[in-house]
């Protein structure tokens, strides 16, 4: 048993450094979360769960300062990687975001009791809208991106072969998870179309992995690549 555990130590010492930081040096740029979003929940919580349905005014005015001070985060909060395919739309619903903050404001200065209630429920409908812009609609989906990403921005640029292999045969197993998988109920006015978008990426990801087993030219693979990009920007279009 220590002959064992001594070998496996030793062998631990010749894998690769990169192999090892691979996933470390990509990690943020991977992890579709917007920390600075979900940190203002701490703020929206009380605002939508206590203070609005107790009609606690004087509550809603106090929370003023930690509304303005997250809001000031979400609006330099900067996306990763992963979700620079949003930055139009995350543009567009800070802006939003940022007008409802005005709104709060301007009706907390004031006594209108029907204002303030409405402010509190605009502000909570755009920050729910900016998590919706950034939420994966299923962790499947979530799963499939990132090894797509991987294979899109860094391991076929970077014509890394090896790392390209294996995320593609990765890539086919997220994709018949992704097939299989069920719907959120927010979402789900969307199966008919989802299942068929998820079918045809399914295929395009299949038809990728057959050429990099066969060795086909990089010209086949430059174009089985982009059908799979376009079979998934076409499907997370769906919820848009």
């Amino acid at each position: 048993m220590k002959n064992l555990f001594f070998f496996l130590s030793i062998s631990l010492l010749f894998i690769p450094i990169s192999l090892l930081s691979q996933d470390d040096e990509h990690s943020s740029e991977i992890n579709s979360s917007v920390p600075e979003l979900f940190a203002f929940h701490e703020v929206i919580y009380p605002i939508w769960h206590t203070a609005y349905p107790e009609k606690n005014y004087e509550m809603l005015k106090e929370m003023i300062p930690e509304v303005n001070s997250g809001a000031e985060k979400i609006y330099s909060a900067v996306l990763p990687g992963i979700l620079r395919d949003k930055q139009e739309e995350w543009d567009k619903g800070v802006a939003k975001f940022r007008s409802s903050v005005e709104k709060y404001n301007k009706a907390m200065q004031g006594d209108d009791e029907t204002e303030m209630l409405s402010a509190a429920e605009v502000l909570h409908s755009d920050y729910e809208m900016l998590v919706r812009i950034i939420r994966p609609v299923t962790k499947e989906v979530d799963e499939f991106h990132k090894v797509l990403y991987m294979i899109y921005h860094h391991y076929w640029p970077n014509k890394n072969m090896e790392e390209f292999g294996k995320a593609v045969d990765d890539l086919a197993i997220r994709a018949d998870e992704l097939a299989n998988c069920v719907l959120p109920k927010w979402a789900s006015d969307k199966s008919k179309e989802f299942q068929e978008q998820s079918v045809k990426l399914y295929d395009s990801t299949k038809k990728l992995k057959e050429l990099k087993d066969s060795n086909a030219d990089d010209k086949e693979l430059e174009k089985a690549i982009e059908d799979v990009h376009d079979n998934y920007v076409a499907l997370e279009g769906l919820f848009d």
